[in-house]
């Protein structure tokens, strides 16, 4: 059987879209040594720069225009007018991952939708984003034989608001990678004074800078921290920006508290789990996420974490973190408070979030999905 997958956003800076795509990738590269797989490093309306950045992950991976010089790649896609499904090629299965729904393909079509969020939170988006996941989703709705959702609140999501009829959903969950786990305290405190200039103990939140992380909330809550805590724990925000950010910044400078808040940027992934494992704690205040993978990630590193109680997140965080009311300050400084200041609790959440982490893996995910792959060719 020939598989075809979008990797459009595996290249370049990833977000939780190229991480579920590159960890798939992965996992069904190391299970599945015998389909033939084709990667697409753009796919219908995604073309990265560095697409050339791409690699195959075994011997039976391929990567779609490969061998092709560049100027000849931009010119098929954007200029020679072939049919954009002939440019995507034969294959068996395609899976596409980026909210793309091509209205003409060859073989069965898969389509991962992470969330509607979109809807529910029209007004955190760009018009551009909104028209793009919107016309994507509503067309898979119609047109795919299979909708993988990444977790049973969005499945429950598309039943409710698009009524796609729940046997067409298969739930398959994300997972945290082989490298968030924790580490020697020593080389951790090390490895971050040297990339970051990190020394005193520090509250982590982490993901793309825009309205829907809801992170000028959480820079409020820090600034009403008691003056000890504030004093003793920094305030750490990692993350690319996203779009509509310019008020997270400006929230920062109204409330004089630049000494205190730092923000790290896009954060290579290698570097990424040293991070997680030298914060005090870590706290997601998002509005609504599919899954929410930062705190999953969090918590495989052994981190303490806060997270909302809304969308997902019960479903991934389960008893083994602090929930809270995303829109109220209160709730959001009165957990951060108790988290701070009771190490006993601490330690309790730290073993709890192992075990809850270890409940997901991409090994499983991996083989849900080859399952769906192999359904739908045979």
């Amino acid at each position: 059987m020939k598989i075809g997958i979008d990797a459009s956003l595996v290249v370049g800076e990833k977000a939780g879209v190229g991480f579920y795509t590159a960890c798939l990738i992965e996992a069904l590269a190391a299970l599945d040594p015998v389909n033939d797989y084709v990667l697409y490093p753009f796919f219908y309306h995604v073309f990265d720069p560095r697409f050339k950045e791409l690699k195959p992950p075994a011997s039976n991976f391929s990567v779609r225009f490969s061998r092709l010089p560049e100027k000849s790649i931009r010119y098929l896609w954007f200029r020679s007018g072939i049919p954009r499904h002939w440019l995507i090629g034969n294959v068996d299965v395609l899976h596409s991952t980026t909210y793309c729904c091509p209205h003409r393909h060859i073989g069965k079509l898969v389509i991962t939708i992470y969330d509607i969020s979109f809807i529910h939170y029209p007004e955190h988006h760009t018009e551009a984003n909104r028209v793009h996941c919107l016309k994507g989703t509503l067309d898979s709705a119609t047109m795919a034989d299979c909708i993988i959702a990444i977790s049973e609140h969005t499945k429950s999501d598309l039943v409710e608001y698009l009524n796609i009829p729940g046997d067409r959903i298969v739930v398959t969950h994300l997972a945290a990678r082989r490298a968030f786990r924790p580490r020697p305290p020593e080389e951790v405190r090390a490895y971050n004074q040297n990339h970051w200039g990190l020394e005193s103990p520090y509250i982590l939140s982490v993901g793309t800078l825009e309205p829907r992380k809801n992170i000028r909330r959480l820079i409020g809550a820090y600034c009403s921290l008691p003056g000890e805590l504030r004093d003793h724990y920094q305030l750490v925000i990692a993350g690319g920006k996203g779009w509509l950010s310019s008020d997270v910044y400006r929230t920062v400078t109204e409330m004089g508290a630049e000494s205190r808040i730092r923000f790290l940027g896009y954060i290579p992934e290698p570097d990424l789990p040293w991070l997680y494992c030298g914060a005090s704690c870590f706290v997601y205040p998002s509005l609504y996420e599919g899954f929410g993978l930062p705190p999953l990630e969090a918590m495989a590193t052994g981190i303490p974490v806060i997270a909302s109680n809304t969308s997902s997140m019960p479903e991934v965080l389960g008893n083994a973190g602090v929930l809270v009311d995303p829109q109220s300050d209160e709730d959001l400084g009165s957990a951060m408070i108790r988290v701070l200041s009771d190490s006993d609790l601490r330690r309790e959440m730290s073993s709890n979030g192992l075990s809850r982490s270890a409940l997901f893996s991409w090994e499983k995910t991996a083989a849900q999905t080859l399952k769906i792959y192999e359904s739908l060719g045979n």
